[in-house]
């Protein structure tokens, strides 16, 4: 008999509070990102296995990856999330006669997305061997294309792949992924420590343009040694950039059997060099403690920050476990080739694997769990790393985080509110300030894998499974990112007022509705704009120099502004001045404030029949008393026309 849970009123108004809470403070025009509520995807069923996987690519589109039964075999489900919304699920291996295993999703632009799984195709000598599949939903598509198999050889038992799945935004991917081949080539090898095996880390390639993958081969440094067996907390891990480049770390002993982490650049179907991620000694002492959990961050130039879990004991100089930091420059970098060195984040006991996220700037933001709380620590290329600080009470050995690239960022993990299970979410703002939320199905229960996928500029999605055994519920959420920072632009010089014309930058932005307002001075001149120039009016658009803004608000009402610019307005045509002299002169000033009169344009009439021409000053003496009207025609430097009559009075 299973119990169901429905969460606590009290705790939906909770959560649903906090979260209004979130989107009212998000005021300032750099404010951090925004929390949507949790929403069902699919459940509640018996059928629902688990959450698998979440991705999303530079433009917010993505999906959330999950496995589900039909027919009694575990089969692969996803959720598209496109233009804002979430689209019913699709399967991703049907037709596929057997049931799938070891699912990693990656996501490109325009509601691309890719699938990678194993799945058994043979029995050989009583034994059961896998092979690769990859699947693919192109942009617009209402179903994935057919399976296509990755790895031209099989992938042995299938207990090892782990694969680790990345797609460029034009749809290039790359997967690694582990084969142990102690049974495919008979070895008679001696491990280097109980338990060891021949493991094969290989990486393929995907041009995006075609049915087929590339395969680059086993990318062990020694691939004679014998590796630790294949388990989730050292899988490798893979990260491609805006160019279509990858870089790819995974765990490998040294000859000592001590387990390192490795990392090399991969430049489409060429390899790079393997470089040392985590240490061989520090403080003058050797690291003799294993390092796993590899987890990497990659920017959109290539910039990596890779995490690592080092273990504590006698081999460690730190005593107890740590979580390490390691940078990678980005490819443009003249340094590029070279890792930069690690860095101790901080420890615990038993720390959980790091979860680990960097902007388009190389500012990073790194969340584990450990020894009951989440912990989560912030940084640049720049500045020392501050201490990690604690954000909550954590029922579970995982966290994920994502940054925004304005500042602050959003992390997730397991913990309870009122002894029932719940997603803790804290949103961190440029600020310093930060606002937390508890997220829970509508049926509770014990939680699933908890998986993220970001955007690389601040927009995610998270999701999990949760639910008693026959009520399992697949639960999404979206983090939307603020707009990004973008530009605005006035006219050179002066200008007339009815050809004031702002133009601005699309804002970085990678779903929503954004709408924008010009501010002139301070105060909202046109608002609620879907295009990226406007012709100001130009009633009350005075003469002088204004400052002039945009401002950009998403569906959510989360603002981003630009700096102000210049604006120069030259609303009026030149104006005469005449003043009465000695005796029957006068003398005649034409002049413009703004712009300035042009004086090749002006001329004057007396009205005695004599003229001054292409002259701003001008001075006549009248040879015979009475009332003379004057003539003046003049033209600023933006078009602006004078023409002026007045009298004078000559005694």
């Amino acid at each position: 008999m299973s119990l169901r849970f429905k969460l606590p009123r009290c705790l939906v108004a909770l959560c649903c509070s906090a979260l209004t809470l979130l989107a009212l403070l998000v005021s300032s025009p750099r404010a951090g990102a925004v929390l949507a509520r949790a929403i069902t995807i699919d459940g509640p069923s018996a059928a629902i296995l688990d959450v698998d996987g979440a991705a999303m690519a530079p433009d917010g589109s993505g999906g959330i990856l999950y496995r589900k039964l039909v027919k009694g075999q575990a089969h692969l489900f996803v959720a598209r999330f496109s233009r804002g919304a979430w689209q019913p699920p699709l399967e991703v291996d049907q037709g596929q006669p057997f049931p799938a295993s070891f699912p990693t999703i990656a996501a490109g632009n325009d509601g691309r997305l890719m699938v990678v799984w194993a799945e058994p195709w043979a029995v050989i000598r009583q034994s059961t061997h896998y092979e690769l599949m990859s699947a693919e939903l192109d942009p617009g598509a209402e179903r994935f294309g057919p399976a296509i198999q990755i790895d031209p050889k099989d992938i042995g038992d299938g207990t090892a792949a782990y694969p680790s799945l990345a797609m460029a935004p034009n749809g290039q991917a790359y997967v690694v992924y582990r084969v142990v081949t102690d049974s495919l080539v008979g070895s008679t090898i001696v491990p280097l420590r109980p338990g060891d095996e021949l493991v094969s880390v290989r990486v393929a390639h995907y041009n995006g343009q075609g049915l087929s993958w590339s395969s680059l081969g086993t990318i062990n440094t020694h691939p004679q040694l014998t590796m630790r067996h294949p388990s989730a907390v050292n899988a490798p891990v893979i990260g491609v950039d805006l160019a279509g480049n990858a870089v790819v770390v995974w765990q490998e002993p040294d000859s000592a059997g001590v387990a390192r982490i490795r990392t090399m650049r991969i430049f489409g179907n060429r390899l790079g060099n393997p470089m040392e991620v985590s240490a061989a000694s520090a403080n003058g002492s050797p690291i003799a403690a294993e390092a796993d959990a590899p987890a990497l961050a990659l920017g959109a130039f290539g910039e990596a920050r890779i995490a690592y879990r080092l273990a504590g004991g006698a081999g460690s100089p730190y005593g107890g476990a740590r979580i390490l930091l390691n940078r990678l420059p980005a490819e443009v970098d003249p340094a590029g080739a070279k890792l930069k060195g690690t860095v101790v984040i901080g420890g615990a006991s038993t720390p959980g694997a790091p979860s680990v996220a960097i902007d388009p700037t190389g500012a990073f933001r790194l969340a584990y769990t450990g020894d009951g709380a989440t912990h989560s620590v912030s940084g640049d290329n720049f500045h020392p790393l501050g201490s990690p600080i604690s954000l909550g009470s954590a029922a579970g050995a995982q966290a994920i985080t994502t940054i925004n690239s304005a500042g602050g960022g959003v992390t997730a993990w397991a913990t309870t509110s009122g002894a029932l299970p719940v997603v803790g979410a804290r949103e961190d703002f440029p600020g310093g300030g930060s606002q937390s939320a508890w997220l829970s199905a509508p049926i509770s229960g014990p939680l699933g894998s908890l998986v993220l996928g970001g955007s690389g500029g601040g927009d995610a999605l998270i999701a999990f499974a949760q639910g008693p055994p026959d009520e399992q519920q697949v639960m999404a959420i979206v983090v939307k990112a603020p707009p990004g920072q973008f530009l605005a632009a006035a006219p050179d010089g002066w200008v007339r007022a009815s050809d004031a014309t702002i133009a601005w930058e699309a804002t970085p932005e990678a779903f929503g509705g954004t709408r924008y307002s010009v501010l002139v001075d301070g105060r909202v001149w046109a608002r609620s704009l879907q295009v990226l120039t406007t012709r100001l009016d130009p009633r009350g658009l005075g003469d002088g120099v204004h400052r002039i803004q945009v401002l950009a608000t998403d569906n959510l009402g989360q603002q981003s502004m630009t700096a102000a610019v210049e604006l120069k307005v030259d609303a009026n045509p030149p104006e005469v001045r005449v003043r009465r002299l000695r005796g029957r002169a006068i003398s005649v000033h034409v002049l413009d404030r703004a712009s300035g009169a042009v004086a090749k344009d002006t001329w004057v009439s007396f009205g005695d029949g004599k003229r001054s021409t292409h002259r701003l000053n001008a001075r006549h003496t009248y040879s015979l008393p009475g009332l003379y009207t004057l003539s003046v025609h003049s033209r600023d430097r933006v078009g602006n026309v004078l023409n002026a009559r007045t009298r004078v009075q000559i005694g």
